[in-house]
């Protein structure tokens, strides 16, 4: 009997702790030492303040991400840190190549979701809208898709608008820099100038 009740309680345990690790981002990422997912590899699941345990620091060169995961260039996750998911076959993409010291699965509050990883597009239009509506116009400070800071540009800044259901940008700020931003194609870039102050035309 109370080997039964042992073997339930550690089975409601596990049940917990997978729950617990899906709503932080879930799954595995696995490091390679070399580009386009080759040489030696190691699979981490949980949070790793400290890759030099593994004798894996400031050594991936491309890595495999399931779930949304954030990544930092020191360990204890100080540093520029960025949230990367699905494959990458080459880090530089997002400036980390080989600067990889510390990860966890990247946490979002409500579980789940989160901006598509490279290759994705922009949501729905008015899902992410936190604009101050004016009599011909609507501003947003600081424009961003699911916490992800938008690319500076006149294209990024015309989408962005319109697919919040407005007409065209009149205009915004592009003197501010962030370690990660987004494209109007969906593409996460490394550091980059970023949009603020956004102000949409009415449509």
């Amino acid at each position: 009997m109370i080997r039964t009740l042992a073997l339930a309680a550690l089975a409601a345990l596990s049940l917990v702790a997978t729950a617990a690790h899906a709503q932080r981002g879930g799954g595995a990422a696995t490091l390679y030492e070399l580009p386009n997912f080759q040489g030696r590899s190691v699979t981490i699941t949980d949070s790793t303040p400290d890759l030099g345990r593994w004798r894996f620091n400031d050594r991936a060169q491309s890595a495999r991400f399931e779930g949304r995961w954030r990544v930092c260039e020191h360990d204890q996750f100080k540093g520029r840190c960025q949230e990367i998911s699905g494959p990458v076959v080459d880090l530089t993409t997002y400036g980390l190549f080989g600067q990889i010291s510390s990860m966890e699965p990247a946490y979002r509050p409500g579980g789940g979701g989160g901006f598509p990883g490279p290759g994705g597009g922009y949501p729905p239009p008015g899902r992410d809208a936190r604009g101050i509506e004016g009599a011909r116009t609507v501003f947003f400070p600081r424009p961003t898709i699911d916490g992800i800071d938008v690319a500076a540009g006149d294209r990024a800044a015309d989408g962005y608008c319109r697919r919040q259901g407005l007409g065209p940008a009149v205009w915004f700020d592009s003197s501010e820099r962030a370690s990660q931003a987004v494209t109007p194609d969906g593409q996460f870039v490394g550091r980059s100038t970023v949009i603020r102050d956004l102000l949409c035309r009415k449509s």
